[in-house]
This record gives structure tokens, sequence and C-alpha cells, in this order.
């Protein structure tokens, strides 16, 4: 028996080396990305620069993902789980939410920066789908926004969805100045923003 529970515990405790090397390797090819795209597009990042930068040979990035495209797509469903997790813990606290996402674009502000520049990440349509989500999932809040811009809902949650995007998008791209915080309040401060306030718990 204590064969077995050695044998169970080695493998346990391989098999945490493992995902500990597959991380520290995925944190080293997205760190050089990062760097790369400080200088070139997308389009101009090769693999072998991509993996000389990281200081990884190119049979190690292909173990994580099948070409750049993937890279990409793989970089850009991460974003968008942390965004989603975000969103189901604080979905009954917009304002908690929105802090909250704020945050983590803050503490990775360089890679943010980098990605909100290139348009292959389409981030503004993921800002978009993030605040658009928050939005549905309060009742009234379309009610709130037209009554605010004196406009047809349609057209009232279109343009504060639009300018929000673009306050965020923005404050990401002059290197986050204000604090998560200080956004939040002055997010909280402008037109329509009272179903926030609304649903706050």
């Amino acid at each position: 028996m204590d064969y077995v529970y050695n044998k169970d515990n080695n493998l346990l405790k391989q098999g945490v080396a493992m995902q500990q090397r597959q991380t520290t390797t995925k944190s080293a090819i997205k760190e050089a990305f990062i760097q790369l795209l400080a200088t070139k597009s997308f389009e101009e990042i090769s693999i072998s620069q991509l993996t000389k930068k990281a200081g990884v040979n190119r049979s190690t990035f292909y173990l994580h993902y099948l070409d750049k495209q993937d890279f990409l797509e793989q970089l850009k469903e991460e974003t968008l789980d942390t965004i989603r997790d975000i969103f189901r813990q604080e979905c009954h606290n917009p304002k908690k939410a929105l802090e909250e996402v704020l945050s983590y674009f803050y503490e990775s502000k360089s890679f943010f920066l980098e990605i909100a520049k290139n348009p292959s990440f389409c981030f503004s349509d993921n800002i978009r789908s993030f605040l658009m989500s928050m939005l549905e999932s309060t009742p009234g809040s379309r009610y709130l926004i037209s009554r605010a811009y004196q406009l047809p809902e349609r057209y009232a949650v279109t343009m504060y969805i639009s300018g929000l995007t673009g306050l965020i998008v923005d404050w990401i791209i002059n290197e986050a100045q204000e604090s998560p915080q200080q956004l939040t309040k002055i997010i909280l401060d402008s037109p329509g923003m009272e179903w926030f306030k609304e649903k706050e718990i």
C-alpha cells in the first residue's frame, strides 16, 4: 500500500511540476510577444522571432500552439475568460465588476496597451461585449439610459455603450493614468449610470 501511495504521490508531483513548466513557458512567450508588439504588428512577428525573444525553441512553441494564429486566439480567449469570471462572480454588483475588470487591465497595462492598439485583437469589440453583458443582466437599465440621454432606447444604448467603450480604450492607450478606482468614479458620475447604482448591493 505504501508503494502505491508513493507512486501516486510522485505522479501527482510530476503533474504539478509539468503544469508549472507549461505555465512558465507560456508566460515567457506572452511576455516576448508584448515586447515585440511594441515595435511590430502581429503580422510582422514571426514564430522564430517570438521563440528567440522568449528563450524557447520552436518545438516547445508547437507543444502549446498549432501556429501563430492559434497563439493569438488562445491569448484572446484567456483574456475573455478572466473578464467572464469576474463578471460571473460580481454579476449582482456591476460597480464592483467594472472596478475589478479595470484593475485586471491596470495590473497588466503594458500588455493591454499593445493589444488595444493592435486591430488583430478586436479589443474594443471585447470591451463592448462585456459592457453589454452587464447591461443586459440588469432589468430596467435600457429605460434608465434612454431617459438619461432623452433618446429612443436603441440609439441611447448604442451611444452609451460606444462612449463607455471609447473611454476605457482611451484610458488604456494613454497608459492608465488614473487608478481603476478613479476611473470607476468618473464612469459612475457620467450620464446614464443610474442603473449601476440601482443594482448596487
